[in-house]
């Protein structure tokens, strides 16, 4: 429950993570998802560390990245979901990490994204429902289920192979993502099987929630659970494609979503130890403000 005074510390506390220690080694694969090994023999005076995985030559925005990093230095790896406009539903996404010697670097290449079917909108601009997807620069987020599950992924479909420390959950039958506001339950992982719009039952959505990761808009403190307060947004995913009846695909209700096999590699690539923040919005805003 989100007190007045503490809508203020919503806005600043967008893009906020822990600062991670520069670490130098040698590249490492992901071995299915997983933290692979270090390379080598490693003597007792020696210790022991970790780089990250990263294209030798990939074709993402680093000038964006770089840009971003100077108003978020605690972040390593970015998930950014670009735009040309505030009013665009097409855009791309790909994720950066900051390397051991502090370079950043692509860790996959864009790919198509599809967004909300209003555009995007910063998050305090926004309101549920309004068909937007919240711009800024927000966590992955980490909520607690009804039954004390904390978790950063969910899905119709078994565990894809995210890393560990990131959390899968597979759905429950009773599993639904309260989007009503000014209730409770608002932006809230609830038990109530069979739930109703706007409240989403993650169990309806079949494949197109085979994998969702949670996007920290609005989450920790939510603004919304309570009479009074400013629903700003609720259910914001990384998720699958939806499409139409001829194959192509549609916009969002204010998510994000990638197909299938994108969507996999990312929530494979997504690393605790980095801090991961997804970054949203237009690229000309991303660099001057976000």
């Amino acid at each position: 429950m989100l007190a007045a005074r503490t809508v203020t510390a919503l806005v600043a506390a967008v893009g906020l993570g822990a600062v991670v220690s520069a670490i130098a080694g040698a590249a490492l694969g992901l071995g299915g998802g997983v933290d692979g090994g270090i390379d080598g023999p490693v003597s007792g005076r020696q210790p022991a560390v970790r780089d990250v995985q990263a294209l030798a030559d990939g074709s993402c925005d680093l000038a964006t990245v770089e840009a971003l990093a100077v108003r978020h230095p605690g972040v390593r790896q970015f998930v950014v979901l670009a735009t040309g406009s505030f009013g665009d539903t097409h855009g791309s996404a790909f994720v950066a990490v900051r390397r051991g010697d502090g370079r950043w670097a692509c860790q996959i290449d864009p790919l198509a994204a599809r967004f909300g079917k209003a555009g995007t909108r910063p998050l305090i601009l926004r309101r549920s429902g309004d068909g937007t997807t919240p711009a800024g620069v927000f966590p992955l987020g980490q909520p607690t289920a009804w039954d004390g599950q904390r978790f950063g992924v969910f899905g119709n479909r078994p565990d894809p192979g995210v890393r560990p420390g990131i959390g899968y959950r597979m759905v429950r039958p009773g599993d639904c993502w309260g989007a009503r506001p000014n209730t409770a339950t608002y932006n809230h992982l609830v038990n109530a099987p069979g739930c109703t719009s706007p409240d989403e039952w993650l169990a309806r959505f079949g494949d197109v929630y085979a994998h969702a990761a949670v996007i920290g808009a609005n989450l920790d403190p939510i603004s919304g659970d309570a009479p009074g307060e400013t629903p700003y947004a609720a259910a914001i995913f990384l998720h699958r494609h939806s499409y139409t009846s001829g194959g192509a695909t549609k916009p969002t209700s204010g998510c994000v979503s990638l197909d299938y096999d994108g969507l996999t590699t990312v929530l494979r690539l997504l690393d605790p130890a980095l801090s991961p923040h997804f970054a949203i919005g237009p690229t000309s805003w991303l660099r001057s403000t976000a």
